[in-house]
């Protein structure tokens, strides 16, 4: 689907927007708009991660400051791309890479050998797992960053979490499904299957959380990944009603997933 001229399209628009966003500054270098003071959109930056996701973290981090430089991500296949991989590989920050497949794992395990800093986990994390395997890794309490994307189960993962404390949530949603609604998969769905049926809508993603303390500050250019702050840090960023929605939009080529099958059915949270 997604064509080699759609991916290089993509990374022009990366490359370009810090350039677009200085621009943007010149028509009004004192803006009196709160909103477009705040939001994240133009700091969307592509160094390792699918989308723009590296910009934004680091101006997340520029905004609330970087406390221990631990990460946490889990569904980042080989290692090369993901949205924590700059953050080891280049920042240097210390953490944990889990991936369930053994192909993908393989090469993942093998990138960081003999590092010091970042440990590997072949594991396929569920609701009743995650806690024993941020253990097992020695993840502290409070990580700067936790990175969720499993194409399924990522809503009821996140909600199994009560243990540690993440200053920065980053997660996959279902851009598909009406922002206003709670819906997710159901927790026994099989892996996913390559259509548009996966996932949580962003409201349901919104409402769990609000009951953990965190509010919204961004949705992606491509409608992949949301990310959340804990409330005691979230003031320097928009508030969750002024982020702007997005529909499917991957690969910044206005693609989405297939259909799934029509007798699916979401669960209502």
């Amino acid at each position: 689907m997604f064509s080699e001229a759609v991916v290089q399209r993509q990374a022009r628009v990366y490359q370009a927007l810090p350039e677009y966003q200085r621009r943007l500054r010149l028509l009004d270098p004192k803006p009196s708009d709160a909103v477009a003071e705040l939001d994240l959109t133009g700091y969307e930056y592509q160094v390792c991660s699918q989308n723009g996701e590296d910009g934004v973290l680091v101006e997340i981090f520029r905004r609330i400051g970087v406390e221990d430089g631990w990460f946490v991500e889990f569904g980042v296949e080989t290692g090369m791309e993901g949205n924590c991989v700059a953050l080891a590989d280049i920042a240097g920050w210390r953490g944990l890479f889990m991936e369930a497949n053994p192909d993908t794992y393989h090469h993942l395990h093998h990138k960081y050998l003999w590092s010091d800093r970042v440990t590997t986990l072949h594991a396929a994390v569920t609701p009743e797992n995650v806690q024993e395997l941020f253990a097992q890794a020695g993840v502290p309490r409070r990580p700067d960053v936790l990175s969720i994307d499993i194409d399924g189960n990522d809503y009821w993962v996140w909600r199994a979490i009560d243990a540690y404390t993440p200053r920065v949530v980053v997660i996959e949603y279902n851009s598909g499904l009406d922002p206003d609604q709670r819906l997710v998969q159901p927790p026994d769905t099989p892996g996913w299957d390559g259509t548009d049926f996966f996932g949580a809508s962003l409201g349901a993603l919104i409402d769990l959380a609000a009951r953990k303390g965190y509010r919204l500050v961004h949705c992606e250019l491509a409608g992949v990944n949301a990310f959340f702050v804990h409330t005691d840090e979230a003031g320097a960023f928009l508030a969750p009603e002024d982020v702007r929605r997005r529909g499917p939009n991957y690969f910044l080529g206005a693609f989405g997933h297939p259909p799934g099958d029509a007798n699916r059915r979401y669960q209502a949270v």
